[in-house]
């Protein structure tokens, strides 16, 4: 299903080596398994997916060469002094028996800075570049990614699918008080763009949001299969 592939230099030699090793960095407690088989989405508590191959076959369909539109809302509040657009491009390529899945992205827009001209959360676009790895948990049956920004720092946790869209939540260091990070990604089968929501919450309140739609560039194909389960 997966083809060998080129692996980039952002990207630790050890986890490109065996992206088994996404499985154990920061890995939830056993007794958290029953907890992540619910996913709250728009406010509905919904069953994660159980079945194996339907997640694998799900990953596939992030497989290909992508442009980048959306934007970066600096306050989360969707004034329009607020957002810049977004240009790039992804190439995301599988790889390894796990499977997993590996895209280089190349993600800029307008930069913006604090009164006196400090950095500010999402100011500077450390997508440019970056590498994000989904590795299938067989454990689990999630999806671990990875996601390497241009300064080397990672983020990863392990996610679940629901649905066509595969959720995240964590906690986060960008903001003082409860911060929470949100990543929802969503690949349909008709294969023809992905989106990527990542939104954080400081106590509840959303103070900054990336929203990414990654259009696939017409004749990039994907890995999946007819008649499998993304028919």
């Amino acid at each position: 299903m997966y083809r060998p592939t080129r692996r980039w230099a952002i990207v630790p030699a050890v986890l490109l080596a065996n992206p088994v090793v996404l499985a154990a960095a920061e890995d939830p407690p056993a007794q958290a398994d029953e907890q992540l088989d619910e996913v709250v989405v728009s406010g509905t508590r919904l069953k994660s997916e159980r079945n194996p191959q339907k997640v694998i076959d799900w990953m596939a369909r992030l497989v290909g060469s992508f442009t980048f539109e959306g934007h970066v809302d600096l306050r989360g509040r969707g004034n329009a002094a607020d957002l810049r657009p977004v240009q790039g491009t992804a190439i995301c390529t599988g790889f390894g028996p796990a499977p997993a899945v590996q895209c280089e992205l190349r993600v800029r827009w307008p930069e913006a800075r604090g009164s006196n001209g400090e950095p500010i959360p999402g100011g500077l676009s450390y997508f440019d570049p970056a590498v994000i790895v989904y590795g299938f948990e067989p454990n689990r049956i999630g999806i671990r990614y990875m996601l390497v920004g241009s300064k080397g720092v990672s983020t990863s946790d392990l996610a679940r699918l629901v649905g066509d869209t595969l959720v995240s939540r964590k906690p986060c260091t960008d903001f003082p008080g409860d911060c929470q990070r949100l990543m929802r990604v969503t690949a349909a089968p008709d294969l023809r763009q992905v989106e990527m929501h990542i939104e954080l919450q400081v106590d509840g309140v959303k103070a900054l949001e990336y929203a990414f739609v990654m259009v696939r560039v017409p004749g990039s194909p994907s890995v999946v299969h007819p008649g499998r389960s993304d028919e």
